[in-house]
């Protein structure tokens, strides 16, 4: 990729940006370019907000917006506009409930100042079958197709390292898939037509590994094969997070 060029990651929830991309993200900021992140769906948690701009800052992401969208299982508010109790204020909709096309022009309104040269985005799958991160693609190759000059990369995950993911958020949070989503995973496995980059990235998860601390408390909630990858040492993490593949969409 040549240096000096501005890129977006686009991403559904706060956390994605590092524990899917962080350590590629804080490459690609030393190869030269200036990224910036768009987070779908942070829902209305100021506090979650907050660390958030301070992972990115970590990875060295040079400017951060979101749009507010509620994630999928959040307990409170299920319907849009719900409060949760008497006189609080309405939750925001569920990002999985917006109006694609809606969401495409919002996204289009930030891409305007920014003018990317690259988009940045989950797996077509959702990277494990996650309703959120297939809705998000969908959204992010959207936008770039108003961007005439913007390419698309999105992640292309091996189909075992996949696999164990999908394995274990069915157990854990069978909510957060979308059947649609699980479904393209079937085609979506890493393969060699697959695979456009495939970025080293292992020298860059110390830094990943300072950002996912702001994280701590999702971390913590999270299923047992996240929070036990959290907890080695970046010189084990390297057999599972040591190389980025991405897959060319546009």
């Amino acid at each position: 990729m040549p240096a000096e060029k501005t890129a977006v990651a686009v991403f559904a929830h706060p956390d994605d940006e590092t524990l899917l991309a962080g350590a590629l993200i804080a490459k690609l900021v030393r190869d030269g370019w200036s990224i910036h992140l768009i987070c779908l769906a942070p829902g209305d948690d100021n506090d979650l907000e907050s660390r958030m701009q301070l992972a990115a800052a970590e990875l060295g992401i040079a400017s951060v917006s979101s749009l507010r969208y509620s994630a999928a299982g959040q307990e409170a508010g299920e319907e849009t506009g719900q409060a949760d109790t008497a006189g609080s204020a309405p939750r925001p909709p569920k990002l999985a409930s917006a109006p694609e096309q809606v969401v495409v022009d919002q996204v289009v309104g930030q891409f305007g100042a920014l003018q990317p040269d690259m988009v940045l985005t989950h797996s077509p799958s959702g990277d494990y079958g996650h309703g959120d991160h297939a809705y998000c693609h969908r959204i992010a190759v959207a936008a770039a197709e108003a961007m005439s000059s913007a390419q698309v990369f999105a992640f292309a995950w091996p189909g075992f390292t996949a696999g164990i993911a999908r394995f274990f958020n069915r157990r854990s949070a069978p909510e957060l898939r979308s059947r649609r989503a699980v479904d393209e995973a079937t085609s979506d496995s890493l393969g060699p037509d697959l695979v456009a980059e495939t970025h080293h990235v292992g020298r860059f998860l110390g830094i990943r590994k300072r950002a996912a601390r702001h994280y701590y408390q999702e971390i913590a909630r999270g299923p047992i094969h996240l929070r036990m990858l959290e907890a080695v040492p970046t010189w084990l993490q390297r057999l599972a997070l040591g190389r980025a593949h991405l897959r060319r969409i546009r």
